[in-house]
């Protein structure tokens, strides 16, 4: 048993251990410019382990040569980056212990610890908010007595506030009594987060209900599938669904692959669970099915795609690989050639998160047609004033989404400032005529800004 734990430490570390040289990305700047007031030093700490504050700048830390201690500083981002790892490694030894400390656990925990879907958990410091519930649910499983605890301390978070309900059919069932209860308390919060979300992120297409959405909820159920199990494309901006509520909803219900995907494993898993006794396997299935649910855009608080959705529901569903491919002739080699199979990708793609360069630039290389990464890179090309540059993307962007507003408006401002009125003017125009239902009042607000000569920049 403990030699299994030491490999699953020695595998993370060798794998995540360059990322203690990586710099923030995205999200990370706006909680390091906007940290909540720290009450006192131990909820400062408790802020800072959470994700939601960010360690200071320079803090102490000890190192040993010719025999002796010496102080040394280790940079915020170093720090970040080393709790990132720490709690995934303990993810990693969770899920062994929660599903039984046996060989199939093992395999399990090892899955999920090189699958590259994992990523923004494993180590982007802003994605903890979506690791924690997942360490403290497997915590729940794999010490019950402490469930009521550890289960309160993950439904705080707004994506582990429905996590628990993966536990309906397993072995450890009896430890959501406590739920009820648990859930009240975190009502009034996910409640209010969830709003929010739906205010400031949201279109009116992701606000209503009709039979249609089933579509979009089938194939994305689909989509995240595939990604998990054959991680093909590993990007912070997917283009699968994007704009699915806005310039491009005439494409997000279709009959796509992924649609078929979705519905043939969706039918299988309730064939399978209606002709077979219930087990381990099709409880893991279920319980990635329940999980991923919130997040395959029925009812929309979120963006439409994002990896670090599919991180809890990836515990369940490497468990479920890991019966599957143990439980077959040959698994050594099976197992060992989907464990090469992720670590090369997580190798070769963790570099997204180095800086602010490549996680752009790793974006358009593993998925060129999203228009949002083109849009992030010309962004970054106008905050150095590099107009053409970043006129020249808006145009590439503008390719891929030829009716989106904040191009096209962006479009028009560069060309405004290249004394090129004529042609900003048409962009403008267009820009004006495709805007997004559900946002006109801060569209409008825009145009008459650019009109009134302001120019604004729309990330």
């Amino acid at each position: 048993m403990f030699e299994k734990v030491a490999w699953i430490i020695i595998v993370n570390l060798a794998l995540y251990f360059r990322t203690l040289r990586f710099k923030f990305v995205s999200d990370d700047f706006t909680v390091w410019k906007n940290p909540p007031v720290a009450k006192n030093a131990w909820h400062r700490l408790w802020l800072q382990m959470t994700g939601q504050m960010k360690f200071y700048a320079k803090s102490v830390r000890f190192v040993r040569a010719n025999g002796k201690l010496f102080a040394a500083i280790l940079r915020a981002e170093e720090l970040e980056h080393l709790v990132t790892i720490l709690i995934h490694t303990t993810i990693c030894i969770a899920i062994y212990f929660a599903f039984g400390a046996s060989w199939i656990s093992f395999v399990a925990a090892l899955l999920y610890s090189t699958n590259p879907v994992n990523n923004q958990g494993t180590i982007w410091p802003s994605g903890r908010g979506y690791a924690l519930p997942i360490l403290f649910l497997l915590l729940s499983m794999a010490i019950p007595l402490l469930s009521p605890l550890f289960l309160y301390a993950g439904t705080w978070y707004t994506a582990g506030f429905l996590a628990p309900l993966a536990l309906v059919g397993s072995s450890k069932w009896y430890i959501l009594a406590s739920m009820p209860l648990i859930w009240y308390l975190h009502s009034k919060k996910f409640t209010k987060a969830v709003k929010n979300k739906q205010n400031t992120e949201c279109f009116d297409e992701d606000k209503v209900i009709h039979p249609r959405k089933l579509i979009l909820a089938i194939k994305t159920f689909g989509f995240y599938l595939t990604l998990c199990i054959i991680p093909f494309r590993i990007t912070f901006y997917h283009n699968f669904l994007q704009s699915a509520a806005g310039s491009m909803k005439h494409k997000c219900y279709t009959f796509c692959r992924y649609f078929w995907i979705g519905a043939t494993a969706l039918l299988g898993i309730g064939l399978y669970a209606a002709l077979r006794p219930w087990d381990p396997f099709i409880w893991a299935l279920f319980a990635f099915a329940i999980t991923i649910v919130p997040f395959c855009n029925f009812i929309r608080a979120n963006q439409e795609i994002a990896e670090r959705f599919a991180a809890l529901p990836n515990v369940f569903l490497m468990y479920a690989l890991a019966q599957l491919i143990t439980g077959i002739p040959g698994s050594d080699a099976i197992i060992a050639a989907f464990l090469a199979f992720y670590a090369t990708r997580t190798f070769y793609t963790l570099i997204m998160y180095k800086d602010e360069y490549y996680i752009t630039e790793l974006a358009i290389i593993e998925d060129e047609n999203a228009w949002w990464a083109w849009h992030c890179r010309a962004m970054k090309r106008w905050e150095t004033q590099s107009y053409r540059e970043a006129l020249i993307l808006w145009v590439r962007a503008l390719l891929i989404s030829k009716n989106e507003f904040k191009l096209l408006i962006n479009i028009a401002t560069c060309l405004r400032l290249l004394k090129n009125d004529k042609e900003a003017d048409i962009y403008l125009a267009k820009a004006e005529a495709n805007i997004v239902p559900g946002q006109e009042k801060e569209a409008k607000e825009f145009i008459e800004q650019h009109r009134r000569g302001k120019l604004p920049i729309l990330l």
